[in-house]
């Protein structure tokens, strides 16, 4: 059985990287909701692997802690993450914004394509992001991985 909901997301992905790993994915998981973390091998995610965040999922209470804070988005907003929590994120609007989604993955469990405005050191920067879940247990979503792709050319200054 062909499930619409992943053909409907693929055609809202814009960049083709992020089509290709979304395929990965995809491909990953089979017929399971959801792939592992030993599904997926980095050598294969080489041409996006720098615009990847790899979150680990912990309970009670609900946090999330980066694994991989990727080197292309550490270098765009001048901050690393790897090993912190989600609320170390020193932008308070956009942690806020963050740790919400996250939650919502979370709860929903279900695949999102994102298109939004960053402001970065008083600048505007659209970005086209792709949150993938992760289950170690086959129920419950244990990781998440979000490849986040800033579109360079329409950078802006905010007034």
């Amino acid at each position: 059985m062909y499930d619409m909901r992943f053909a409907d997301l693929a055609d809202e992905i814009q960049d083709p990287r992020l089509a290709r790993l979304y395929d990965y994915w995809l491909e990953r998981k089979g017929s399971r909701r959801y792939p592992t973390r030993r599904d997926i091998d980095p050598v294969d995610l080489r041409y996006v692997l720098g615009h990847m965040m790899l979150l680990d999922v912990l309970r009670d209470p609900l946090r999330f802690r980066f694994r991989l804070h990727g080197a292309e988005i550490t270098s765009r907003v001048k901050y690393d993450l790897t090993g912190k929590f989600l609320d170390d994120m020193p932008d308070p609007a956009y942690r806020d914004y963050s740790i919400a989604r996250c939650k919502g993955l979370v709860a929903s469990g279900e695949p999102l394509v994102v298109r939004r405005d960053r402001t970065v050191a008083d600048m505007s920067c659209p970005y086209e992001a792709l949150w993938l879940p992760f289950s170690e247990d086959g129920c419950g979503v244990t990781m998440l991985l979000c490849a986040l792709i800033y579109e360079d050319k329409r950078r802006r200054p905010i007034r």
